[in-house]
């Protein structure tokens, strides 16, 4: 007994042994099936690439073991990504041979489900070598002896379960057809298996739209044909995809209802194993409707933003009379005019801007980043050429002034404060504390007020009336003095609201929108500077909110909004808390960790432009909060 368990042990442990030679054994196509006309890929792992002498597959077919020659490998392998592969071909005539059947035109007489082995043959001269070692051995320690358990085995292997499968579908079960804009959303159900019990595993289905197209403005009748990959974990459940225009030729929208703008469309199902039968269709007649995305809804609701974002300007604003370009122009008449530099400049751009022009405005993506390239530019030209910038820029240049020279800053001051009509709060004999930075992460609850400038909700009716999240960073430099810290920041944001777009009826469709925002500033904040951990603050400054509309993946409109925000809240600091915290991250150049809660008072409309977004916050209650770093 004691033997037979011993015995017993040894043959266990060496096939645990065997396995090690080979790993991580897995098929490409994941799901295992194939045809006669397919193939399959089998990658494997080689702990130990040295010792493997071939590779190959086998079959287990009722019992009996069957070697495909064409799959053997003998050279070249690798620790990782070895591969063999089978073709359906192969399988069939190895299946065909040990049942003894007649070669026929119907190849699914060999379907079935079999164990396909991957199969390495081991270099084994080095158990020669530990058998002379153990010849010397004692001859009653045989029975002890257990070398045979690291001994290196003839073959190492592993099985997987492999589908042959080669009799194609039917019909599909059912099809939903939703009319898009210009597009349509086919929603298929697979076919019932022979016996009904479940639905067939589908990898593909075919459809072909046949009906009148419209390319280069003429009308044509045409057949377009479409391919959707299913999803491995739907391959038996609906599943849905969406058609459009390709090759040139676009859907006809079929608002009237029109029996010759109705198409036909015909699905067909392509099972996993790679089967499919064109015959086996089910077809439906349906139409492209026209909806409404965030920005046609708007516009079919009377919105009076032409959107958009001179040349290059012009090209990335997307209008002549937008403001940020009405802003550039006044800029350039006023000021670069009445400089010999400025008017070679002038003369250097209109003769090279309109080639950079052609390439920018025909991409969302180029026009997106040319308005960031020149807001800077904007931002500039409106404190040059407007009342309330020149306000402004004079009142930020005196107090650049007053803490740059030491002479004459009490007056300095007090025309700072006269220009900003605010009272003096602070001792005009402080001494600044050199620049320091800032920077925070601001949280906000955001739904833009673009309804209350129609009569109509366009903006509602596709986002619905639920609040997004609108965070952002800002960032800056300070000022600190005696008595009062002065900061100049910028921030960036971002948020964007999904709906579906709507039908002529009122109701919604399938059409994915999406409108994106990406709200930037510019702003001066004052606090006063005192050892108590609640700091009162105000802040204003000028807005400016990019935004995109996206129908599906296109983009059918962009523009950016000018405005004004102003701000007051309470700090507290987090140093007064946790002293020695604060401590450290002194040393390591925070001097101050505050969070805060501020009030916001804002208008988004281009300056009370009337044909403007109005993108102000409709929460009536616009409070910000978030953690700021004083460094």
């Amino acid at each position: 007994m004691t033997k037979i368990t011993f015995f017993l042990l040894i043959l266990c442990s060496s096939l645990l042994f065997a396995e090690s030679y080979i790993t991580n054994v897995e098929t490409e196509p994941e799901h295992s099936s194939m045809n006669f006309q397919g193939s399959l890929k089998f990658f494997y792992d080689l702990p130990k690439p040295d010792l493997v002498e071939k590779a190959y597959l086998m079959a287990e077919i009722d019992g009996e073991i069957k070697k495909f020659d064409t799959t053997v490998t003998d050279s070249g392998f690798l620790s990782i990504n070895n591969s063999l592969t089978l073709a359906g071909e192969e399988l069939y005539d190895v299946i065909k041979d040990i049942r003894s059947l007649e070669d026929s035109e119907d190849k699914s007489i060999a379907d079935g489900t079999y164990n396909i082995k991957v199969r390495l043959e081991l270099d084994t001269s080095s158990n020669k070598n530990n058998e002379e070692e153990n010849d010397d051995d004692d001859e009653e320690n045989d029975d002890d002896d257990d070398n045979s358990s690291s001994s290196i085995p003839e073959y190492a292997d592993k099985t997987i379960r492999v589908t042959f499968d080669n009799k194609p579908p039917k019909a599909p079960s059912s099809i939903e057809i939703e009319g898009g804009n210009q597009q349509m959303l086919i929603r298929v159900t697979p076919p019932s298996t022979e016996d009904g019990s479940s639905k067939e595993k589908i990898g593909v289905y075919h459809a072909k739209v046949t009906g009148i197209f419209k390319s280069n403005d003429a009308e044509t009748h045409k057949t377009l044909e479409y391919t959707s990959k299913v999803d491995s974990d739907s391959y038996n459940q609906t599943w849905k995809f969406t058609v459009s225009g390709k090759d040139g030729y676009e859907f006809i929208n079929n608002d009237e209802g029109s029996n010759n703008r109705a198409y036909t469309i015909e699905v067909f199902a392509e099972d996993i194993a790679g089967n499919s039968d064109e015959t086996a269709t089910i077809s439906i007649e349906a139409s492209a409707v026209t909806t409404y995305g965030f920005w046609s809804n708007y516009k079919s609701q009377g919105g009076k933003d032409d959107g958009g974002f001179c040349f290059v300007a012009t090209a990335g604003f997307g209008s002549y009379f937008h403001p940020s370009v009405e802003l550039l122009r006044e800029f350039r008449d006023s000021v670069l005019a009445n400089f010999d530099l400025g008017r070679k400049f002038i003369a250097a751009y209109y003769k090279y801007g309109s080639y950079p022009a052609e390439i920018i405005k025909d991409s969302s993506t180029l026009r997106a980043a040319s308005r960031t390239i020149l807001m800077p530019l904007v931002v500039t030209s409106w404190f040059f050429t407007t009342v309330l910038g020149r306000i402004l820029m004079m009142s930020w240049l005196v107090l650049v002034a007053f803490f740059a020279f030491k002479s004459g800053r009490k007056a300095l001051l007090a025309l700072f404060f006269v220009l900003l009509l605010a009272a003096p709060i602070q001792d005009l004999s402080a001494k600044g504390t050199g620049i320091h930075g800032e920077a925070s992460f601001t949280n906000l609850l955001y739904y833009p007020n673009i309804d209350s400038e129609i009569n109509g909700t366009p903006f509602k009716d596709v986002a619905g009336s639920q609040v997004r999240w609108l965070p952002s960073l800002t960032f800056g430099f300070a000022i600190p003095t005696k008595y009062i810290r002065i900061s100049f920041i910028g921030g960036i944001g971002y948020t964007r609201f999904k709906g579906y777009a709507m039908r002529s009826d009122g109701t919604k469709s399938s059409d994915r929108t999406t409108m994106h925002f990406l709200p930037l500033k510019a702003e001066l904040k004052l606090r006063p500077v005192y050892d108590f951990p609640l700091y009162p603050y105000i802040a204003g400054g000028i807005d400016y909110y990019p935004w995109w509309v996206r129908d599906g993946s296109s983009t059918t409109e962009n523009g950016g909004t000018f405005g004004l925000h102003g701000t007051i809240g309470l700090m507290f600091s987090l140093n007064w808390l946790d002293p020695s915290s604060s401590k450290k991250m002194n040393e390591n150049g925070v001097l101050n960790t505050c969070l805060f809660v501020g009030y916001k008072f804002e208008k988004i409309n281009d300056f009370w432009r009337d044909n403007s977004f109005d993108l102000s916050n409709n929460m009536k209650y616009n409070f910000e909060f978030g953690i700021v770093f004083e460094f």
